[in-house]
C-alpha cells in the first residue's frame, strides 16, 4: 500500500481508507473457515466507529477494489446499497461462475474451500449478477458505480467487457460509468484509475455527486 497513490489521495481529500486483508478469500464466509463477508460488511465498521469519528451515513461510505478486490467490492456493494453509496470495480469483476470448467483441479480445489459447491452460488449473494440484476429490478436506490479495466489485462479485460455486456441486456448500462485505456493488470493503471473513481466522489465534485444521489431517491 505504500507504493501506491491511495495514501496521498487519503491526504489529500481528508477521508479515511480502510483496507482489511481477506487473504484468499473473494471476500466470502468461508463454508468452514473465516467469515470474511460478515467481518467486513458488519464487525469491521462497528468496530472502527467505535473507535473513530466515521460516519455511519450511506453516502459518507464507499467501498473500491481491483483484481479480486474487485468481486469483493462489487459483492459488497451490490448486496449493501444501504452501506455504500458508491461502489468502484478496478479490472473486473469475476461472477466466479465464469471461466469455472477452466481451472486446474488444484484451483478447483481452492474454489471449494473458499466459495463451497459451484451449485450452491447460482441466485446466492456470491453471484454478482443475479444481485445486480435484483438491484436493479427493485426499484430501490441504486449506489454509483464506476468500473475501468486496461485494454491490455489478459486476466480482467474479458470479465470487465462481460460485465459491460451484462449491465446493456439488463438495460443497466447507464447505471454503471465504465472506463477503458491503456494498461494492464498493475498498480500502475490502479493507480490511475483509483485516483479517477476518488474524482468522482462527493469529496470533490459535489455537485455531480448530489445530482446523481438525489435523482436515485426522487426515483425510488
Amino acid at each position: 500500500a505504500r507504493l501506491t497513490c491511495i495514501e496521498k489521495l487519503a491526504m489529500d481529500h481528508k477521508f479515511a481508507v480502510v483496507m482489511p486483508d481477506a487473504a484468499n478469500s473473494s471476500y466470502c464466509d468461508q463454508p468452514d473457515g473465516r467469515k470474511y463477508y460478515t467481518y467486513i460488511t458488519e464487525e469491521l465498521p462497528a468496530f472502527l466507529r467505535k473507535y473513530l469519528p466515521l460516519s455511519d451515513k450511506t453516502e459518507d461510505n464507499f467501498i473500491a477494489g481491483f483484481s479480486m478486490g474487485s468481486y469483493g467490492a462489487a459483492k459488497l456493494g451490490f448486496n449493501h446499497p444501504d452501506k455504500y453509496s458508491a461502489v468502484g470495480i478496478l479490472s473486473g469483476p469475476n461472477n466466479r461462475l465464469t471461466g469455472y470448467d477452466e481451472l486446474t483441479p488444484e484451483r478447483k480445489n481452492e474454489f471449494k474451500y473458499t466459495l463451497g459447491d459451484i451449485k450452491d452460488i447460482p441466485g446466492s449473494k456470491d453471484d454478482i449478477y443475479k444481485v445486480f440484476s435484483d438491484l436493479k429490478q427493485s426499484g430501490r436506490p441504486m449506489p454509483f458505480i464506476y468500473a475501468a479495466c486496461g485494454t491490455e489485462d489478459v486476466l480482467s479485460y474479458r470479465r470487465f467487457t462481460e460485465f459491460r455486456n451484462f449491465t446493456k441486456s439488463i438495460g443497466a448500462e447507464n447505471d454503471v460509468v465504465f472506463e477503458e485505456g491503456p494498461g494492464v493488470h498493475s498498480w500502475d493503471f490502479w493507480d490511475e484509475y483509483i485516483a479517477k473513481f476518488v474524482d468522482l466522489l462527493p469529496l470533490k465534485n459535489r455537485n455531480f455527486w448530489r445530482r446523481w444521489y438525489d435523482e436515485q431517491h426522487r426515483n425510488r
